[in-house]
């Protein structure tokens, strides 16, 4: 693949990671449901499932949200890099790692909860395991994109850095 080719599949993957770290933390957020149960004798009761509720949910929605936010830096880092000399390249690779690592373990927490509750929970409250389990699959598809985007753009080239030259950044790279 062309250098120019990967920076674009790159920055298209970037975008499809973002978006897609922002609509996993949504749905997530979103995830509750009221169950009402018959409870024989003394008539129904309700309560409401909801992802707050559990440790490992929360974490997926603040690292979906903090993923989301790293993915949105490296993405402007990496676009203002490509029309400009911009030193500040090793944070893109920084971020990058970043939202990859929140990413796959809010993906696995979420997947192990719902693997935890067995069938008691999504007995009672099938749609709250749907958008639970919709919400991980889509972080852990966030975090693919995010992998391969970093992958495909490349290492950082320092241009107008290093041999005494100075360049655009004063030698500080």
């Amino acid at each position: 693949m062309a250098d120019g080719e990967g920076k674009a599949v790159s920055l298209v993957l970037r975008i499809v990671a973002l978006c897609l770290s922002v609509a996993a933390a949504a749905v997530m957020g979103t995830a509750s449901q009221l169950v009402i149960v018959d409870d024989g004798d003394r008539g129904l009761s309700s309560y409401t499932v909801s992802y707050s509720q559990y440790n490992a949910l929360k974490y997926f929605v603040a690292a979906g949200a903090i993923a989301a936010v790293c993915s949105a830096a490296a993405l402007y880092l990496f676009a203002v890099r490509a029309a400009a000399a911009f030193c500040s390249l090793t944070l893109v690779p920084l971020l990058d790692a970043a939202a990859q690592g929140l990413l796959f373990s809010a993906a696995g927490a979420a997947f192990a909860a719902r693997g935890d509750w067995g069938g008691g929970v999504c007995d009672a409250a099938a749609a709250f395991c749907w958008k639970v389990s919709i919400a991980a699959r889509v972080g852990a598809i966030a975090a693919v994109a995010a992998a391969v985007a970093a992958l495909a753009g490349g290492a950082p080239q320092r241009r107008g850095c290093g041999s005494g030259s100075g360049g655009s950044c004063g030698g500080d790279c």
